[in-house]
């Protein structure tokens, strides 16, 4: 491991233990760094004020550090083959689609094998999570209502539009705390009909060993030529789901250190 990857275990570590205090000896031990390494590291996050240190080598965090996209290259490379696979297989093209702040941002995809069909959304697309279609209902169904409240406008979702030129349908609240709780516990959800450019998807959610989402993982086809049903696409999706779950495992349980929170010293009064 070389000493910028050793910088970033330990930001990751630190960032991972929230905002209590930590002992230098723990994130040693942890991150499997000798005292004058991590020493090191230490003093160069406290003098750029990253970190605040105690006199009794407590450290407590001054950042904010997360990737947006958290996958590894390994899992990056699972997916790219899981992707090509139910493209192959199927006929359609396979979206990986993940979420930045209010919005779907489509992340990776591979091209219909069909030359012809053109779907909009290309890597990079990015789509309002207020349109109320599959895609955000399967995410923000993981949500508990209670932070969907502080997180949205829940007068501001409206229906995905079906014809070009549809005027927009605002949703009432209750109609979208019953859509999100009626697929709480689904894993998987169709478009029954194609959209207003005539694509229709078919999604599954990826989620980590605690439940905590990382991306969406869909398939999109002309409506009016599909290549399978809702069965066989659901399937294929769930499998792919189990696999990449697998590895999501394999990595947290080899890869993610659980920082232990510590009491300070209590000084003064």
């Amino acid at each position: 491991m070389n000493p910028t990857e050793r910088t970033l275990q330990v930001l990751e570590y630190i960032m991972a233990a929230g905002p209590g205090p930590l002992k230098q000896v723990d994130i040693a031990r942890d991150c499997g760094l000798s005292p004058a390494t991590l020493n090191r590291i230490i003093k160069s996050l406290s003098d750029w004020g990253y970190l605040f240190r105690t006199s009794e080598k407590f450290c407590v965090r001054n950042f904010r550090l997360e990737r947006n996209v958290p996958m590894s290259e390994t899992y990056l490379a699972k997916l790219d083959e899981t992707m090509r696979a139910l493209s192959e297989k199927l006929g359609v093209s396979a979206e990986v689609v993940v979420v930045a702040g209010h919005e779907l941002l489509w992340h990776s995809k591979t091209d219909h094998p069909d030359p012809e069909v053109m779907i909009r959304a290309n890597v990079g697309f990015r789509r309002s999570l207020y349109e109320l279609d599959v895609l955000s209902k399967l995410y923000l169904s993981r949500l508990d209502w209670d932070e969907v409240e502080a997180r949205f406008y829940t007068d501001g979702f409206f229906e995905t539009q079906y014809t070009p030129g549809q005027a927009t349908s605002w949703l009432q609240v209750a109609t979208v705390r019953q859509a999100l709780e009626d697929m709480r516990n689904d894993a998987f959800a169709a478009d029954q009909v194609g959209n207003h450019v005539g694509i229709r998807r078919f999604a599954t959610v990826i989620e980590d060993p605690e439940g905590t989402f990382l991306h969406l993982l869909a398939l999109a086809e002309p409506a009016e030529r599909a290549n399978g049903d809702e069965n066989t696409y659901r399937a294929a999706l769930l499998e792919a789901r189990d696999e990449l779950a697998e590895l999501v495992s394999a990595e947290s349980a080899a890869n993610r250190l659980r920082p232990k929170h510590q009491s300070m010293p209590l000084r003064g009064g």
